[in-house]
């Protein structure tokens, strides 16, 4: 396994994310070691192998610990899985770059490139957020909180780019919630259940995680502002796009 401190973290793995964290906590306890091992472990397997694939014998040899010694840090491997996943969800995938100076549209690209770019990269993880999901009720009404708050914080943040009262926040919430709905659908087709025709429109189409960004964020811009993006750079994919809405438009 590479050691975190010798190589160049991949700034989309979750697992490099937990890994660099740990070891920027500097000197722990043994104890805390322990458990962090346990933790990095469980990462691993469950991007590799799922959820429902993950036994707790395959966390204890990766981890070098007992079973008696893992149950004393989890009671048992769903409560480790949603230690986990809880920080997957809360911590990283929910993280965003500071938007200060940044325009509304290059805001929602960043957003949507990150986005992707880590669903494609813990793909495993992803499909155990909806496996657990399905499979420990509790934990769906986590997923679906944390959710809601992302969806909160978004809209909050367009909200923001509007003289106070020329906007309903409500009707931008439900527009955020449809467009999220759409992504969320999206990369769990493309990166969760492998659907081939949805691989095969999006190799097609827009086949960079930046492209997809790109294409997915200015359907997101219109949809909220009513137009194109006056600050969009120039790319492959939606340059076509916006001509062909043009010439609609004018025919």
């Amino acid at each position: 396994m590479a050691n975190p401190t010798s190589a160049t973290p991949d700034a989309a793995s979750f697992r490099d994310w937990v890994a660099r964290r740990q070891h920027d906590a500097g000197p722990r306890r043994k104890g805390e070691r322990t458990r962090d091992r346990i933790r990095l472990a469980a990462v691993e397997l469950l991007n590799e192998g799922g959820y429902r694939q993950m036994k707790v014998s395959d966390v204890c040899e990766r981890a070098g610990v007992t079973p008696p010694v893992l149950y004393l840090y989890f009671e048992n491997k769903v409560a480790l899985t949603a230690n986990v996943l809880e920080e997957f969800l809360n911590q990283f995938m929910a993280a965003s770059a500071d938007g200060a100076g940044r325009t509304a549209y290059t805001a929602i690209h960043q957003a949507n490139l990150q986005w992707v770019s880590r669903a494609r990269a813990n793909a495993g993880l992803m499909r155990c957020l909806l496996d657990l999901s399905e499979d420990e009720p509790e934990f769906g009404v986590l997923f679906a909180r944390v959710s809601h708050t992302w969806y909160q914080r978004i809209a909050e943040s367009v909200v923001r780019r509007f003289p106070e009262g020329r906007v309903e926040r409500p009707a931008i919430e439900l527009v955020v919630y449809a467009l999220g709905g759409m992504i969320d659908e999206l990369t769990r087709k493309l990166f969760t259940s492998r659907a081939p025709e949805v691989i095969r429109l999006v190799g097609r189409v827009a086949p960079t995680d930046a492209a997809l960004a790109e294409f997915l964020s200015v359907l997101w811009y219109r949809a909220l502002y009513g137009g194109d993006p006056p600050d969009r750079v120039t790319r492959p994919v939606t340059p076509r796009l916006l001509v062909a809405a043009r010439k609609r438009r004018s025919a």
